[in-house]
């Protein structure tokens, strides 16, 4: 397995270590993959192969979880910006918006107004593309491996309070408390986009009108962007 990706260790592995840790304490039997004498390097790695693939099923509810809490605002929040009632950016910033997306993009976009969610969703996926090519995305890395993560424990925490009451109904204040957990990772969810989608924007307004001024830029980038589109292209 090569080197996992920032987004893949919190926004993947974390989430599906957690839901397995709890889990271990309704099924004892799951804690033979640590070793009967503790953590060994052997069993540790079993562990994190295991919580990988459990990840990837906990995104699958994520995804669902996602789809429905953002069209009850309007949208993902890198939606935000067209309509005609933009919330995202400033009325100037949309209109510089509009300006680089053209330039750099090399599109015809004569107004954010006339685009709804999805015939925008291609256009914030270039951008989202050419400022990881051309700029040194931390903080855009960092919002949305979090926004990975949060979106991640929001599902596991859901899907362990429904197990947990089917397991052990009487015991259902364990299940309120997890649904509880699952709402304050969905709002922490809620930040991260804002913030990914905030920072995504700003960082492409800064870009130069002249796509070919970044290139040199892009060629010392190429190997580290192409890992991190590797691992968040489904996601945004």
């Amino acid at each position: 397995m090569n080197k996992l990706s920032f987004y893949e260790q919190v926004g993947i592995v974390i989430p599906g270590a957690v839901f397995l840790f709890v889990t271990m304490f309704y099924v004892p039997e799951l804690r033979n993959v640590l070793g009967k004498d503790g953590v060994n390097l052997g069993g540790l790695g079993v562990f994190v192969l295991i919580a990988y693939a459990m990840g990837h099923l906990l995104g699958a509810v994520g995804n669902l979880i996602e789809a429905a809490y953002w069209r009850t605002r309007g949208g993902m929040p890198t939606s935000w910006v067209v309509g005609s009632r933009p919330r995202l950016l400033s009325p100037e910033q949309i209109v510089r918006l509009e300006v680089v997306v053209n330039k750099r993009l090399g599109l015809d976009v004569k107004t954010l107004r006339n685009f709804d969610g999805s015939a925008w969703l291609p256009i914030s996926r270039q951008i989202d593309a050419d400022v990881q090519t051309h700029v040194k995305a931390s903080r855009i890395e960092t919002f949305n491996g979090n926004y990975g993560l949060n979106r991640g424990l929001c599902a596991a925490m859901l899907v362990l309070a429904f197990g947990s009451l089917l397991v052990q109904p009487a015991r259902w204040f364990v299940s309120l408390g997890l649904a509880a957990m699952s709402a304050v990772y969905l709002y922490r969810m809620h930040r991260f986009g804002v913030h990914y989608a905030g920072e995504l924007y700003n960082q492409f307004l800064l870009l130069p009108l002249d796509a070919t001024a970044s290139k040199k830029v892009a060629e010392r980038r190429g190997p580290e962007v192409a890992d991190h589109h590797r691992s968040t292209a489904a996601d945004h």
